[in-house]
């Protein structure tokens, strides 16, 4: 019984965690499109959020086993989670992308000064010189793969988090 409740309590405090982490990244983008306006190119506040948004995670996870008591997660099983979270993710990407949005705040806004960067990169298409946001492979497959992998690595900075915190409880 005690199993079932600290699973509980672990995956409780995992979707509020998320659920904050993404209310903090709305902010950050409502900060960021004041501060910013119609500057296009990498700014301060993206170089700020590329950092803030995977601190959350270590805080989150610290925080989930320090206040809660959790034990050291397994890493096969976070691994699993963040494999599946992500890709259920990706395949919203392409199915329902107005969701997918609402879901992925965290990583957009912690990506977004990579996504900035990539987007005013210069290729040949065709004999044309484009940016790179402005071809299929970068809208269906580079910044959903940046997304997918950056997932991962944000719940495997949950996963440190949690690390730190049992080793700060032993």
């Amino acid at each position: 019984m005690e199993k079932t409740g600290k699973f509980g309590k672990c995956v409780l405090w995992t979707i509020l965690s998320y659920v904050v982490i993404s209310v903090i990244a709305g902010v950050c983008s409502v900060i960021r499109g004041a501060v910013q306006g119609g500057a296009n190119g990498v700014t301060f506040w993206m170089v700020v959020e590329l950092l803030l948004v995977p601190v959350l995670f270590v805080l989150a996870g610290y925080l989930g086993t320090v206040k809660c008591g959790f034990d050291r997660f397994k890493s096969y099983k976070v691994w699993l989670f963040a494999a599946l979270f992500s890709g259920v993710l990706l395949a919203l990407w392409y199915l329902l992308l107005e969701v997918y949005v609402v879901f992925n705040l965290p990583v957009a806004e912690g990506v977004s000064a990579i996504d900035m960067f990539l987007r005013r990169v210069t290729v040949v298409e065709n004999y044309t010189v484009l940016f790179l946001s402005q071809t299929d492979g970068y809208r269906y497959g580079i910044l959903p793969m940046i997304h997918f992998v950056v997932r991962i690595v944000y719940w495997l900075l949950y996963l440190w988090g949690n690390r730190i915190g049992v080793s700060k409880e032993k």
